[in-house]
C-alpha cells in the first residue's frame, strides 16, 4: 500500500512500539536509512527495521565496537596485515560454521590442510578465548560487525 501511495520514495519503517517509545522507533528507522546509504543494508523502496535488528544492534555504537574489537582481537594485533586478514577470515568462517577443514576450505577457497594450519595458529594465538563460550560470542559479534563495516566500504577497525 505504501509503495502505491508514495511512488519513487524510499522509506524505512520503524518497529511497532508503545507511543512512549516512538522516538526510539524513529531513531532506528533513521539509522536503517543511514545504513542503506552506506551500502550495509540493501536498498529497497520500503525497508522494515524489524528485518535488520541484528545489524542495528551490532552497529549501534561505533566507538564501543572499536573498543571491543581492540580487546577481542588483541592477540593478533601485532601480526602483519596480510596474515592477520587470512587468520581473521578463517576464524570468522570457523565461528560461523564450526565446519570441517574440508568445508571451511571450500568456503575460503584454500586446501583443507591450509585450514588446519591456520586453526592450529589461531588456537595457539587465542588460547582459551576460543574455548570460553562468552569470549567466543564476543569475538563472533565483533567479526560480524566488522564484516558489515567492510560491506559499507569502511575500514573494519
Amino acid at each position: 500500500m505504501l509503495d502505491h501511495a508514495l511512488p519513487g520514495t524510499h522509506a524505512a519503517i520503524g518497529l511497532t512500539v508503545p507511543t512512549a517509545l516512538a522516538s526510539d522507533s524513529i531513531r532506528w528507522a533513521r539509522h536503517v536509512l543511514e545504513l542503506i546509504a552506506s551500502g550495509i543494508i540493501d536498498d529497497a523502496p520500503i525497508v522494515l527495521c524489524e528485518d535488520h535488528l541484528i545489524t542495528l544492534w551490532l552497529l549501534s555504537d561505533p566507538v564501543l565496537l572499536d573498543q571491543l574489537a581492540r580487546r577481542e582481537l588483541a592477540p593478533i594485533a601485532k601480526i602483519g596485515a596480510g596474515r592477520r586478514e587470512r587468520l581473521i577470515e578463517t576464524l570468522r568462517i570457523w565461528l560461523d560454521t564450526r565446519g570441517t577443514a574440508a568445508q571451511m576450505g571450500a568456503l575460503l577457497a584454500v586446501h583443507p590442510q591450509t585450514v588446519r594450519y591456520r586453526m592450529r595458529n589461531l588456537e595457539t594465538i587465542f588460547g582459551d578465548q576460543l574455548v570460553d563460550p562468552e569470549s567466543r560470542f564476543s569475538t563472533e559479534a565483533v567479526l560480524r560487525a566488522m564484516q558489515l563495516r567492510v560491506r559499507g566500504g569502511e575500514d573494519p577497525l
